[in-house]
């Protein structure tokens, strides 16, 4: 019989080498098309390894195979055994495959069940991307079904703000035509009377309408696009210069359903008086509406202003690149905005709006997948590999000290007992932003909301305060 000094020297040694291999399983591990096959039959022969689903649904994904990776970590996912890696990777395989819903709806489930902090900083900025793809495909989806969205009903109380048409020889005015949507998109939402279409989502569908500017203001035009958006109203008009110092802002409440105007407005200022000119054009919208505003709300519309007319239109200049898909020179235009009038929260959101996208917009879905390796939910290594290193560590316990102590290290392992405890995290795996290989998470849906109450339900992150981008 082995003397106790031996028999415990064999036991740490073994021990120390079970953690050694424990340890290493919890870097994402290197998967590729080699690997589908002895995935898929290590699948077959444990169909409740998650784990095991996890990593085939990634070497599927890396092999191309978007659409079986989908149907793998979709599984994952739904068994409710999912962590940040099966997110991840449906996301991948989703955007993939340009199915920007189900894509959003796995990116934002990846930024609670994720656990290394960079690569969700990219998942935040690719949210705003995915949210631009998924309402130009909204858009392209609708007009293809014209015929049956039009006679729907609108969604009561539903208001959508078109760009305004500008009459001047003054070129340098044009970006008032979308900066002054934008705000009064932001104005009308602070009501918690009626609900107002995102500026991004309007935008959208009038590119893929392919509407030139006069189209803006063709009653016809704005109740056509305006059933396709289920807005119930939509406002149009026009800025016309009157000389070098006058403008009048002309604007027109459309019933969508009737096609037929609900109430026109019009006023006329000085150039520099523009943003009073558009609270009362705002105020007298919301009359028209039968919406009561509060003492608050009035003067929280009041305020929602610029300083410098000058940085305003550089504001409508960012918002124009941002619809150009020109990321880079809608940064530039905010930060010229905020350099002319450092207090224009609206600017300064926009910018750091603008900032991501262009980061996004700089990755691919591949670029994504290649920066993963920090992350390691619910993916443990090697197949067996976990299942061998818990078992020697539950024999190895055994040996040092025979008790149910064996039983404690199922609930760091991928066995049953491992879902018994899913809140508990291992202090090395939270010091090195790891994740254990087993976490029960639940997909948590996202809507964009606007200040006030205004949603549109289709995007994946948070609307910043100021404008309607």
């Amino acid at each position: 019989m082995d003397s106790w000094p031996r028999r415990r020297s064999l036991v740490v040694s073994t021990l120390g080498v079970a953690l050694l291999l424990t340890a290493c399983a919890t870097a994402l591990p290197e998967l590729g098309p080699a690997d589908v096959p002895r995935l898929q039959s290590a699948v077959a022969e444990a169909p409740d390894d998650f784990d095991l689903q996890t990593q085939l649904g990634i070497a599927l994904y890396r092999s191309d195979r978007f659409e079986e990776a989908r149907d793998v970590l979709t599984a994952v996912v739904e068994s409710g055994e999912a962590g940040g890696a099966a997110y991840l990777f449906l996301g991948l395989a989703n955007e993939s495959l340009e199915d920007w819903t189900a894509a959003r709806q796995a990116y934002s489930a990846y930024l609670d069940a994720g656990r290394w902090d960079p690569l969700k900083e990219q998942i935040r900025d690719r949210l705003l991307l995915i949210a631009r793809n998924e309402l130009r495909a909204q858009a392209r989806q609708a007009l293809a079904q014209e015929s049956e969205l039009t006679t729907q009903p609108p969604t009561p109380r539903t208001v959508a703000v078109f760009p305004f048409r500008l009459v001047s020889d003054d070129e340098s005015l044009e970006p008032l035509q979308v900066a002054l949507a934008d705000m009064m998109i932001t104005d009308l939402s602070i009501s918690n009377a009626v609900t107002v279409l995102e500026r991004t989502q309007i935008q959208s569908l009038l590119d893929e309408m392919a509407l030139s500017e006069a189209g803006y203001t063709e009653a016809a035009t704005g109740a056509r696009a305006g059933r396709l958006l289920r807005a119930e109203h939509v406002v149009q008009g026009a800025l016309t210069t009157l000389g070098d110092e006058t403008l009048r802002f002309d604007a027109d409440v459309l019933n969508t359903e009737r096609a037929s105007s609900a109430g026109r407005i019009s006023d006329e200022d000085r150039l520099e008086a523009l943003f009073d000119m558009e609270k009362e054009v705002v105020f007298r919208v919301l009359e028209v509406l039968g919406a009561e505003l509060t003492p608050a709300e009035r003067q929280a519309i009041n305020e929602n202003r610029a300083e410098n007319l000058l940085a305003f239109l550089a504001y409508g200049q960012g918002l124009q690149a941002l619809d150009r898909g020109d990321y880079q020179a809608a940064q530039q235009f905010f930060d010229q905005a905020v350099q002319l009038d450092p207090g224009f929260g609206a600017a300064g959101q926009a910018r750091f709006e603008a900032e991501g996208l262009g980061d996004a917009a700089g990755q691919s879905p591949d670029d994504l997948a290649n920066n993963a390796t920090g992350e390691t939910g619910g993916v443990t290594g090697v197949p067996g590999t976990d299942r061998y290193n818990t078992d020697l560590l539950r024999q190895t316990a055994g040996d040092v000290n025979p008790s149910p102590s064996g039983d404690l290290l199922d609930q760091g392992t991928t066995g049953d007992g491992a879902r018994k405890q899913t809140d508990e995290r291992d202090p090395q795996q939270e010091a090195g932003n790891g994740e254990g290989p087993t976490s029960t998470r639940s997909r948590l849906p996202i809507r964009i909301r606007r200040p006030g109450g205004g949603s549109s339900g289709s995007g994946g992150v948070p609307a910043r305060p100021g404008g309607g981008r």
